[in-house]
């Protein structure tokens, strides 16, 4: 693609050079930085002097803020009065004034499911190819997850999609300092929808549950605690992992057969 168009023969004049020289001139282009430059709004002629400069007036800050800013909650402010039914919990989510993540995303995507299914998904936020389309998932990662269930027995109309961040990020992390009130509100979650095994997918839920990274977690059976009971859990990964890297997807099937070990769906 080319960005510049020949200049035509016609506008290479001399009176038109000259002009342009001149214009550089007044505008001070070709002075050093000692000189001083002339106005091209006032009078040049040497028989006046240079008006006086002005002082700099700052204006006083206003209250009002551009219409895009997001008004986030500040994480003091997030209240930790959990609702207790299931319902009114998905309604509190959708309330962004209660979501320490409107801090960095305006596209929250709600969990979805049914309740006391066989298996609970966690994922550390939404995947950015499934925020235009309201998912956690990307289509490709939303079949190999299909897939995925498939192969151990489970469907999707017996699983619950969640996530620990309704929104993303901007570098796809969550920071460490928001994982504590992350923790309380996914574990009031995961007591509410009351699932029978939960597959965590990723190195941030990883971090956040067993303070473990994914590759040490998916190790061995892990226990989700919420409130009075325990949840078996494993740690694998992420199917946008195993689609960028094929090799890793024998791992993440010996990581689902823990899981089938577990009990038998």
């Amino acid at each position: 693609m080319i960005f510049s168009a020949s200049a035509h023969p016609e506008n290479t004049s001399v009176e038109q050079i000259e002009s342009l020289r001149d214009w550089w001139s007044l505008a001070g282009v070709d002075l050093h930085y000692n000189d001083e430059p002339a106005s091209l709004l006032v009078d040049t002629a040497p028989a006046h002097k240079p008006p006086a400069p002005q002082p700099v007036r700052i204006a006083a800050p206003t209250e009002s803020k551009p219409d895009f800013v997001n008004e986030a909650p500040s994480p003091h402010n997030i209240s930790e009065d959990f609702p207790a039914k299931h319902n009114d919990y998905i309604a509190w989510l959708s309330n962004s004034e209660n979501l320490i993540e409107a801090q960095w995303s305006q596209n929250h995507v709600l969990p979805s499911g049914v309740i006391k299914p066989e298996i609970m998904i966690i994922v550390g936020m939404p995947e950015q190819g499934g925020l235009a389309e309201d998912s956690l998932f990307s289509s490709k990662s939303q079949a190999l997850l299909a897939n995925m269930l498939k192969a151990i027995g489970c469907d999707s109309e017996r699983t619950y999609l969640a996530s620990i961040s309704l929104g993303r990020s901007f570098d796809g992390r969550l920071a460490s300092e928001h994982h504590d009130i992350f923790k309380k509100r996914i574990i009031h979650h995961i007591g509410l929808v009351q699932p029978k095994k939960i597959i965590i997918f990723g190195d941030t839920p990883s971090n956040l549950f067993f303070n473990q990274n994914l590759l040490t977690a998916r190790k061995n059976k892990q226990f989700v605690n919420h409130k009075s009971s325990k949840t078996d859990a494993i740690a694998t990964f992420h199917p946008r992992i195993l689609l960028e890297r094929p090799e890793f997807k024998a791992e993440a099937w010996k990581d689902l057969q823990l899981l089938t070990r577990i009990e038998s769906i």
